[in-house]
């Protein structure tokens, strides 16, 4: 559906950027909600992409995990049996926790495994809907885009 690659800055969350510790892990979860009924329309109701932008490298560990997705050769580190992205400075991974209609996707839980460094992201999250202030950016802001 073309809708869900629609590029409407409204619908974006303002980027946050998060930091792991050495050793801190990101329990497996998911982005969007199970039911639309949870739907937070104060953010912009349903989560339909995720981008994750890495900030550094890690030397070990440190990988996103799909828990419910096959390993991907050349992609998924040696020995996973699981879909996995190590962190490299300057990558990004995108993903669509639901579809264009706000249909959740349970393949897309994921989680964030333990690094041997700091680990810095920036999550960006496209919405259904307008995400308004303070989550999203306010009207001077959208106006100069």
């Amino acid at each position: 559906d073309d809708d869900l690659y629609r590029l409407e800055a409204s619908m974006f969350e303002a980027p946050t950027v998060i930091r792991y510790e050495p050793g801190q892990s990101l329990a497996p979860h998911f982005d969007a909600n199970r039911s639309a009924e949870t739907e937070d329309v104060n953010r912009g109701g349903q989560t339909l992409a995720t981008l994750l932008v890495y900030l550094n490298d890690v030397s070990e560990g440190g990988l996103t995990r799909f828990g419910k997705l096959q390993a991907v050769p050349g992609v998924s580190d040696p020995g996973e049996t699981m879909l996995t992205v190590r962190p490299k400075r300057g990558d990004a991974l995108l993903f669509f926790p639901a579809d264009a209609r706000g249909q959740f996707d349970e393949r897309t839980e994921h989680e964030g495994c333990p690094a041997v460094d700091e680990k810095w992201i920036a999550r960006i999250w496209r919405h259904k809907a307008r995400v308004p202030p303070p989550f999203g950016l306010n009207d001077d802001a959208l106006a100069k885009i």
